[in-house]
């Protein structure tokens, strides 16, 4: 039912917690996780349901073609009736199993463990989840920066373009110039258009990481810093290894498919069942016709052969619990890797963002100094034209590093399977100030 509920509207802009909640409601891999938990469940009781009794009831009737008489008495007595033409019979049975080998018990944990494991690979689902939405949050807020980047190189295309037109007026630079010019605001708008259609693109697929309706307008709030960088990877890796939920996913499973192993090594074992049957004839009349009747019957089965079977189901359970073993390495193995590539990446970027900064600063001052060249007639505009190119390259370079550091800590954060990763080692906070250096 909770996953039918529509996720509550929110006003304003959207923080990536509050995209990160809607989503872990509306996405489809997590209502599908949660069917499959509940469809465990079910088979948990039914399993324990095994171990209980069961009742039926019934009724038989029986018609002849006609009824069979017998003259006992002789002749001038009434005929007795042995058989009736039609009989009707009522019966009322009680079944319950002894579980004398225990592989109903087993079935039970086994079943118990699987809900577990479906239940802990929901927690898996909603941490891919997370990251889903994390980065398509990301990638969005990239792109609006990008377009922020492009609408800067039009106002400043423009400007040094109408700055030419005057002195083009007074005959004071060439017609050339001024085509030049014009050329870079046209390559300016069509850098521009292309952002803000990527951006819309950015927009549709956030809609459909958080399963929502495409055409939902999308507001977001920035992230103001960004989160400190993680040094202890090994203490890093420790931790994911322990909290992933795939990893315990996989423990859950080992753990059922050792029960599934043990009731099918104790499948010869005897077995042992005991019924009650209560019969009632509902209307009697044959000669010597009992009017009800009540039985016990207690059964023990001791199966003695059964050509192999059961050492080659056994065989297969064990195949099934070494494959488990073998996936649970790979995916602890593969942890390990997701930790020190995500550090990695985190490293990467931040040495690119501190890069990209000192490079915006450097264009800014040449793209000043191509100014005043120009202003004083030293220089041209073919050096403007490229010192505002550089400035808006650099100046996307900052928008890039950015992003990609935060989505390297997002996946992070999937990796270790925590969201405050800050909370598992010591931390060293990202040189630079992000927010510096012409972002916008």
């Amino acid at each position: 039912m909770a996953a039918q509920t529509p996720a509550p509207i929110t006003q304003g802009p959207l923080t990536v917690e509050e995209a990160i909640a809607i989503a872990e409601r509306n996405a489809f891999a997590v209502r599908l996780q949660q069917s499959n938990i509940e469809r465990n469940r079910q088979r948990v009781a039914e399993a324990r349901a095994g171990l209980g009794p069961t009742v039926g009831a019934g009724v038989n009737y029986t018609r002849f073609p006609e009824a069979i008489t017998a003259n006992i008495g002789g002749p001038g007595t009434p005929p007795v009736v042995v058989q009736p033409i039609d009989n009707t019979t009522g019966t009322v049975t009680l079944n319950l199993p002894i579980d004398i080998a225990g592989n109903r018990g087993r079935l039970v944990r086994a079943n118990r463990a699987s809900l577990r494991a479906s239940q802990t690979t929901l927690e898996a689902t909603r941490n891919d989840t997370r990251l889903n939405v994390r980065q398509a949050y990301f990638n969005v807020l990239r792109s609006q920066a990008a377009v922020g980047v492009a609408e800067q190189a039009v106002r400043d295309a423009e400007e040094r373009l109408a700055q030419a037109r005057l002195l083009l007026q007074g005959e004071q630079i060439a017609r050339i110039e001024v085509t030049r010019l014009e050329a870079q605001v046209t390559q300016a708008n069509t850098d521009l258009i292309a952002a803000r259609n990527t951006a819309q693109l950015q927009r549709n697929a956030f809609n459909l990481t958080l399963a929502r309706p495409i055409e939902t307008p999308v507001e977001l709030v920035d992230v103001a810093e960004l989160p400190p960088l993680q040094p202890e990877i090994d203490t890093i890796v420790r931790t994911a290894q322990t909290r992933r939920p795939e990893i315990r996913a996989f423990s859950d499973t080992l753990e059922a498919l050792a029960n599934i192993r043990r009731a099918q090594e104790s499948s010869l074992n005897p077995s042992l069942n005991f019924s009650l049957s209560y019969q009632r004839n509902l209307n009697p009349g044959a000669l010597g016709g009992q009017k009800e009747q009540t039985t016990g019957l207690l059964a023990l089965n001791i199966p003695i052969f059964d050509s192999g079977a059961t050492r080659a189901r056994v065989r297969q359970a064990r195949q099934d619990e070494e494959q488990a073993r073998i996936n649970l390495e790979q995916v602890t193995l593969g942890v390990s890797q997701e930790v020190r590539n995500a550090i990695t990446n985190l490293t990467n970027a931040q040495s690119r963002l501190t890069n990209a900064q000192s490079q915006v600063r450097l264009a800014e001052e040449v793209y000043r100094i191509a100014r005043v060249r120009q202003q004083a007639g030293e220089g041209t505009y073919v050096e403007v034209v490229d010192a505002l190119t550089q400035l808006a390259q650099a100046r996307n370079q900052v928008v890039a590093a950015r992003y990609d550091y935060l989505t390297a800590f997002a996946q992070l954060q999937r990796a270790v399977g925590v969201d405050d990763v800050n909370a598992v080692a010591p931390t060293t906070a990202p040189t630079g100030n992000p927010t510096n250096g012409g972002n916008r």
